[in-house]
């Protein structure tokens, strides 16, 4: 009787740590919802003058604009070292635990223009890792080793055509399937099976070129559905068979759409850079069509992303350097300031984290009424353009630039 209640005892503390691991993760593109929202409470509402504690930073992450996975007690990120993609893991102190090579450090066919580097986010699964580098190389991880499970590339395996800057697509996992856009002649859209890299299926009726987005999943008047752009449209299709549901022309400067749609109750909302038009368009309700609610060129979101909360979309602008406030339904612009920059946000416990690209972040109400800020300070070291979108977690805010991951304690009193 003794060893049977030990033996329940040890099942009930495996159960409890199994959901605490599971709770303290951040996995996927923008979280584990694909929304860009920390589920965070108790933050500090207010930074000191020099800004919250910095805990650690580690400086070998290589060059580029991946941000972090966190899950199991490790943080993921990639970056180009030496010519080559490295994949590299920490501990949640910061300590380096192993680093892998997924081929050449690559920036696309555009080779002489700036910003080389990898672009996408390792993504965590049940003790694997995945990765895509910018000339379509796709791998699978052991997370705890790092050791290759296998590998393929998009573009030699599948016809895939990307846009002049390579790959940038941070690949979704939907159960048992990893989803992502090859492009090109082949298949827009394909799901493998993530313990193997076996094709399930491959996506017909539109082609087009990928276009850096990271898509997300929704739930649609009980229908799931994955959302995501490629080079000229924003598409919404079946992920357990790869049907088309929906497709909404989105024509912009470069092709450039890199930007996840935002999905709230049949509405969703798209927006690129370079002064092209956001739009709201509204599902039908049996997720088959899609047509424009409203449109304006008021926040042409280029890299940072956006966040919806409580009616309204926040985000920085490409055209309109700064920070913008949107009505939800309308398109009517609350409010517009300069603040720290165009950059990435992440919203948690009632307030906006923006990273400027400059290296400068904010703390930002997230109000309509106007921009204020709560307090700001600058990354410690310089580098290029700091495009790696923040990541909150267990009362960290996790910030990279360029070769430089900086952990801060944000942890209210």
């Amino acid at each position: 009787m003794k060893l049977l209640k030990l033996v329940m005892l040890a099942a009930v503390i495996l159960s409890a740590n199994l959901c605490l691991g599971e709770k303290l993760s951040w996995i996927g593109w923008h979280g584990q919802n694909h929304d860009n929202i920390s589920a965070e409470k108790n933050l500090l509402k207010d930074w000191p003058k020099e800004g919250p504690k910095l805990l650690w930073k580690f400086d070998a992450c290589g060059r580029g604009f991946s941000s972090v996975n966190i899950a199991g007690g490790m943080i993921f990120t990639a970056g180009d070292i030496k010519g080559k993609t490295v994949i590299t893991a920490l501990d949640l102190g910061g300590k380096l635990l192993w680093t892998a090579q997924n081929g050449e450090g690559s920036m696309g066919k555009m080779l002489i223009l700036k910003y080389p580097g990898s672009k996408s986010t390792p993504v965590y699964s049940e003790r694997m890792l995945y990765q895509l580098n910018g000339s379509g190389d796709l791998i699978a991880l052991e997370a705890k080793t790092g050791k290759k499970v296998w590998g393929l590339n998009l573009v030699k395996d599948f016809k895939g055509k990307a846009g002049n800057w390579g790959y940038a697509e941070t690949v979704t996992i939907d159960g048992g399937n990893l989803l992502c856009m090859p492009g090109g002649s082949d298949a827009l859209i394909i799901a493998l099976d993530k313990k193997t890299g076996k094709k399930v299926w491959a996506s017909e009726g539109i082609k087009d070129d990928a276009s850096y987005c990271s898509g997300a999943l929704i739930t649609h008047k009980e229908k799931r559905q994955y959302l995501t752009m490629s080079a000229k449209n924003a598409l919404g299709l079946d992920p357990a068979t790869g049907k088309i549901l929906w497709n909404f022309e989105h024509i912009t400067k470069y092709d450039i759409n890199p930007i996840t749609p935002v999905y709230k109750d049949g509405f969703i909302y798209i927006t690129s850079g370079y002064g092209s038009a956001d739009a709201m368009i509204k599902l039908s309700d049996d997720g088959a069509s899609a047509s424009q609610v409203w449109s304006s060129k008021k926040l042409d979101c280029q890299l940072g992303g956006v966040v919806l909360v409580d009616g309204y979309v926040y985000g920085s602008g490409d055209t309109v350097k700064g920070w913008h406030c949107l009505d939800w339904k309308t398109g009517n612009e609350m409010w517009v300031n300069k603040g720290v920059g165009a950059g990435a946000v992440l919203y948690a416990d009632g307030m906006l984290y923006c990273l400027g690209e400059n290296g400068q972040v904010a703390l930002v109400e997230a109000s309509p009424s106007s921009y204020k800020e709560h307090g700001t300070f600058s990354l410690p070291d310089g580098g290029d353009k700091s495009w790696n979108h923040p990541v909150i977690l267990d009362g960290r805010l996790y910030l990279r630039r360029e070769n430089n991951l900086y952990a801060y304690d944000i942890k209210g009193k």
